[in-house]
């Protein structure tokens, strides 16, 4: 094999280890974006806040990436703006409700559901939406039950 052959050669190996590589990568962050639909309170908190800020047409540069507070539960999420205002929101599991199985027993506490969640979203000082995480995702369902 020639020199001017094996530099072809080197090219079209290299040429196709790289696209190869491109095309793995590409794979590795579509499958990173998904995520469920719903169900786990992240990810419903995550759709809840995504129908808000669309709803109110909100110029979203970086989505709100929310953590919890293992020890209150709350969750508290920051995005921004094109305009480089920043998102906030914080949101909390409304109080459970106890009840007695028997007349004189014990209050038993209803464990809240998941989407049992109240949240105040906030773009630079003005607040855009305060109420259910529920109410939100309920408004959005485009008629499905």
């Amino acid at each position: 094999m020639s020199a001017r052959h094996s530099n072809r050669f080197r090219a079209a190996t290299l040429a196709a280890t790289l696209g190869l590589g491109v095309v793995a990568l590409g794979g590795c962050s579509q499958i990173d974006s998904l995520q469920q639909v719903s169900g786990v309170p992240e990810n419903t908190l995550q759709i809840a806040i995504n129908y808000e800020l669309l709803d109110k047409k909100v110029p979203i540069l970086v989505a709100p990436a929310c953590t919890q507070n293992a020890d209150t539960g709350t969750f508290s999420c920051i995005g921004k703006t094109t305009t480089g205002e920043q998102i906030t929101v914080d949101a909390t599991k409304a109080t459970a409700e106890t009840f007695t199985l028997s007349p004189g027993g014990n209050p038993t506490e209803l464990p809240s559901g998941t989407l049992d969640f109240t949240m105040t979203i906030k773009v630079g000082d003005k607040q855009i939406y305060d109420g259910g995480v529920q109410d939100v995702i309920s408004a959005n369902q485009d008629g499905a039950q």
